[in-house]
């Protein structure tokens, strides 16, 4: 989460400079969510990203060299320097790809699934979709398609509370229902805080298990807080008047990395060697970065 976390940074300071040409979304805040569900995963369970997947990428093992690279627009990058952000793959870890079109990742991802299952492999597929995305009509057509054949795919939602700046209370009816909806078509749902990774890491497995034995598609969804940088781009929101419950305060107590660190002190890990290990992986993170940038050469 931190070499995450620190790698974004450093790309949106670089966005600042006109260095970056491809749109930018950062996981500042989410990295628990991508960490956490593929910590549980297997190299042959295969993943589907969307717009917002840097954290996926790594998070299911990606090269780092490559993603910065593709960033960036460089020949090196894992989409050879043409997809950019939006666009990131690496599958010899199991990461097919991801997708900026909203709400497509969900059927991609349902096939990928069905590929799978026509193959009689013991794996499943999992799709990251966003809380916008998620009421995309696609979204609910695939799952009942997955639940009508029995399809092994779990979607997780990741859900910051916000479609770029739209609430869920603008967006959804008073008595609009995750369960009710998700459940009725056929699929398992469970909903869950995200900060605390490992809680995430063994939600997934149990549903990964659930999935290959029931052969019954699943539903994730996870309550993220999103870091105080925007929708899109580098630009930290100061005082976002859509957000104003997501004071800086509340933002940093329930930071994924924060949490993830008290945890590991009230565990008995002593709070140098936490600091330590957070600083080094920082500072390894900057170096690697670095180098690979001083190496950019981007496609006119």
């Amino acid at each position: 989460m931190v070499q995450i976390r620190a790698v974004e940074e450093l790309i949106a300071d670089d966005f600042f400079k006109s260095k970056i040409f491809s749109f930018l979304h950062l996981s500042i805040g989410q990295e628990s969510s991508a960490v956490g569900v593929c910590s549980a995963l297997e190299t042959d369970d295969l993943v589907m990203g969307n717009h917002r997947s840097h954290h996926h990428y790594l998070a299911k093992g990606g090269d780092f060299d490559k993603m910065v690279y593709e960033v960036y627009g460089d020949s090196r990058g894992c989409c050879k320097g043409y997809g950019g952000s939006m666009h990131m793959l690496d599958r010899s870890v199991g990461f097919v790809g991801s997708t900026p079109i909203l709400g497509s990742v969900a059927p991609l991802g349902t096939g990928i699934g069905f590929s799978i299952k026509a193959s009689k492999k013991n794996n499943i597929a999992v799709v990251f979709i966003g809380d916008g995305a998620a009421e995309e009509g696609a979204f609910y057509e695939s799952i009942n398609l997955a639940a009508l054949m029995n399809v092994p795919v779990l979607f997780v939602i990741e859900d910051n509370k916000y479609s770029v700046i739209s609430a869920h209370s603008d967006r959804k009816a008073k008595d609009y229902s995750y369960p009710k909806i998700i459940e009725g078509l056929g699929a398992t749902y469970h909903r869950m805080e995200a900060r605390d990774v490992n809680a995430v890491s063994k939600q997934t497995k149990l549903m990964k298990e659930n999935i290959l034995a029931d052969r019954k598609p699943a539903v994730l969804h996870l309550d993220v807080v999103r870091g105080t940088y925007g929708h899109s781009g580098p630009m930290k929101e100061k005082a976002p008047g859509y957000r104003v419950n997501d004071t800086p305060e509340f933002i940093e107590a329930n930071d994924c990395i924060t949490v993830s660190k008290d945890l590991l002190i009230q565990n008995g890990v002593e709070p140098e060697k936490v600091e330590a290990l957070i600083a080094n992986t920082i500072k390894e993170t900057e170096e690697k970065f670095l180098n690979i940038r001083n190496q950019i050469k981007v496609r006119i």
